[in-house]
């Protein structure tokens, strides 16, 4: 068993279905300490998920959500790795803190960017990216 996080409803709770880490390892056998915990419906609160994700994809959201992305495009300190060239069919999450977005994403990739791209990344995170690429000698 481990434990994921319902976004849902804004609680953890344990799987105990054979299912793989964001890491693209399975879950059980394996450490991840340094992985994300998942978001993912529980049981529970599976059926209301996929309600709202029906609701945010019909025309009216997908024009709410195209205004909110560009005033929050606009507002964010600019990250200068080169993402802003990225496709928009090729990304896959975005920082909370700048205006970088992911092509592709593995933990390591995210502490490449806080460590060395991400201008308004708070220190401790910066911090604990560095401490994680030491780790991992990269």
């Amino acid at each position: 068993m481990h434990r994921h996080f319902c976004e849902t409803y804004g609680h953890d709770w344990e799987c105990g279905g054979d299912c793989y880490c964001i890491c693209d390892l399975p879950m059980e056998g394996h450490d991840h300490s340094d992985c994300p915990v998942e978001l993912r419906p529980c049981p529970e609160h599976e059926a209301e998920q996929e309600r709202r994700m029906a609701e945010a994809m019909s025309p009216e959201a997908d024009a709410v959500f195209m205004r909110k992305c560009h005033e929050r495009e606009a507002a964010l300190p600019h990250c200068d790795c080169g993402c802003a060239e990225t496709e928009s069919s090729k990304i896959i999450g975005w920082c909370l803190h700048c205006d970088h977005v992911y092509a592709d994403y593995s933990p390591d990739i995210e502490a490449q960017h806080f460590a060395h791209d991400c201008p308004e990344a708070p220190e401790e995170l910066k911090q604990a990216a560095w401490a994680r690429l030491a780790k991992r000698g990269a």
